[in-house]
């Protein structure tokens, strides 16, 4: 949304914008900083975290097994057939985001979004390469070989989730990893170089949907990043002597005399107010506000929140930190720019924000997010330790062989999680002297088959019930295959089907 300059105030001086972000000191600074280094190190370090299966299984505590079409996160185990604990998942997190927007505006965007993250370590390394070798051409060839540094291990880092981590770097090294994870690295590493090290906050101002989402999210008692012109304006230099209803005793409570201050309207999320309690405008004096742009200089996106509330603002908080530094040299309160809502103007102009939690719309996402988690928890905890088909095949129906005994052949497909399930045992009922055998084992078929599961934990096999002549029924007969522990006796599963004989 554009910017609003609010009438009758003089415009701020030019603003020279750094190239690199000032460094800020504050509490919103320590919590980005504390955020940032969780997030990168949750990043960079989940996929060499072990976790013990047994032998033959991969040994990565989070692993994406492509080849095996299964997901790995400690204990749990994942395949497609279990997409709607993803979707329940993905419900939830944008049901949490909205929940958090609602509330308190873009702070997964200042805090937790990727991109932030990202060009939050970028800004941090070029601060340091300046204050080592100053700005120049030296500083320069520094940075871009930081960024590829750092873009080259975001790559390898994300290709680890898909391949065992602590191999990856040596068969990169090799020549010896899969053609998909060079091609990786290099996307990965590209996109890392160009959004974090050049288009930053261009991706926020222009490539991202979220902000032209929001306005649909935000209400008025949503807490958003806003400057208080009522306390701020008209702004001066320090040694412009401060308008008395500031300097006061009696500064932040309503006073009495004078009409009633005017509250011209900001366009956008937030309504601001020029509350000054003179029956006259002071020319001569300034607000708190002495337009020293330092909240303009630290900010990620550039945006000067003294226009209002705008598209580009991300709701770091580090120009409140900025802001709440220059504050306390001057011996003024802080929080001339704070986390507050919309109608913070019609109230005192200390008065902390009040904000109302219980709303209806914050409660419906709260609500949302909630269910979908629940949801999927649900799903979690019941995920089936086996998951078998039999499919029969009917091209023939059956296969009469030369003793007069009736076959069925069915597509046999088993897949488990259980620790420690090396094979199972396969029987069938409400057949009685059905005989079973694999279609690549050799020798007599049997009532009860055991089969060894490989290390992948998965089969896929031909299997063979064979009916003597005498027990074989007319026609279509519901059967049901039933694999069960061989060392338990527990059954596994119950695979409803059929076995088809002669019609007679």
């Amino acid at each position: 949304m554009p910017a609003t300059t609010l009438q009758g105030l003089a415009p701020s001086r030019a603003i020279a914008r750094p190239d690199i972000p000032h460094a800020v000191r504050g509490r919103f600074r320590r919590l980005k900083t504390a955020l940032t280094v969780v997030l990168l190190g949750l990043y960079f370090l989940t996929p060499w975290l072990r976790w013990e299966r047994g032998p033959g299984l991969p040994g990565q505590a989070v692993l994406f097994d492509l080849p095996g079409r299964r997901l790995m996160v400690f204990g749990l185990e994942f395949w497609p057939q279990d997409l709607p604990i993803a979707a329940g998942m993905m419900v939830f997190g944008a049901m949490a985001l909205f929940f958090a927007t609602t509330l308190a505006g873009r702070v997964w965007c200042g805090f937790a979004c990727p991109q932030t993250v990202w060009s939050d370590l970028f800004f941090a390394v070029d601060r340091l390469i300046v204050r080592l070798v100053g700005k120049g051409a030296a500083e320069r060839r520094l940075r871009t070989v930081a960024w590829l540094l750092i873009a080259l291990a975001t790559g390898i880092g994300f290709t680890a989730y898909f391949i065992d981590a602590p191999t990856l770097p040596g068969r990169l090294l090799a020549g010896q990893a899969p053609a998909t994870a060079y091609a990786t690295v290099l996307v990965l590493t590209g996109t890392t170089w160009l959004l974090a090290a050049y288009a930053r906050e261009r991706v926020c101002l222009h490539m991202c949907p979220w902000p032209r989402f929001q306005a649909a999210l935000l209400d008025r008692q949503s807490l958003v990043v806003t400057y208080q012109h009522g306390r701020g304006e008209p702004r001066g230099r320090r040694r412009t002597p401060l308008r008395p209803d500031l300097a006061g005793q009696g500064f932040g409570e309503p006073q009495p005399t004078g009409p009633a201050p005017a509250a011209p309207r900001l366009m956008g999320l937030v309504a601001e107010a020029v509350a000054f309690s003179a029956p006259e405008p002071f020319p001569s004096l300034r607000g708190d506000c002495i337009d020293c742009t330092r909240c303009v200089t630290v900010c990620p996106t550039g945006v000067d929140i003294r226009r209002g509330l705008q598209m580009g603002c991300i709701g770091c908080g580090l120009c409140i930190d900025a802001c709440n530094e220059v504050m306390v040299k001057l011996d003024r309160p802080e929080g001339l720019i704070r986390f507050d809502v919309e109608s913070a103007p019609l109230r005192p102009l200390l008065a902390p924000p009040r904000v109302d939690w219980l709303r209806p719309k914050a409660l419906a996402f709260g609500l949302a997010a909630l269910l979908a988690l629940g949801f999927s928890g649900y799903g979690m905890a019941t995920l089936p330790p086996v998951s078998a088909h039999a499919e029969p095949q009917r091209n023939p129906p059956f296969v009469q062989l030369s003793d007069g005994s009736v076959r069925n052949d069915y597509a046999l497909r088993l897949a488990h999680r259980r620790a420690g399930l090396a094979e199972v045992a396969l029987r069938v009922e409400g057949l009685e002297g059905a005989q079973l055998r694999l279609g690549t084992q050799e020798g007599a078929p049997a009532p009860v088959l055991r089969i060894a599961i490989g290390p992948d934990r998965s089969l896929d096999e031909r299997l063979l019930v064979q009916l003597p002549r005498a027990d074989v029924p007319s026609g279509r007969h519901d059967i049901a295959i039933v694999l069960t522990d061989p060392d338990s006796g527990a059954e596994l599963a119950r695979l409803p089907s059929y076995f088809w004989g002669p019609e007679r």
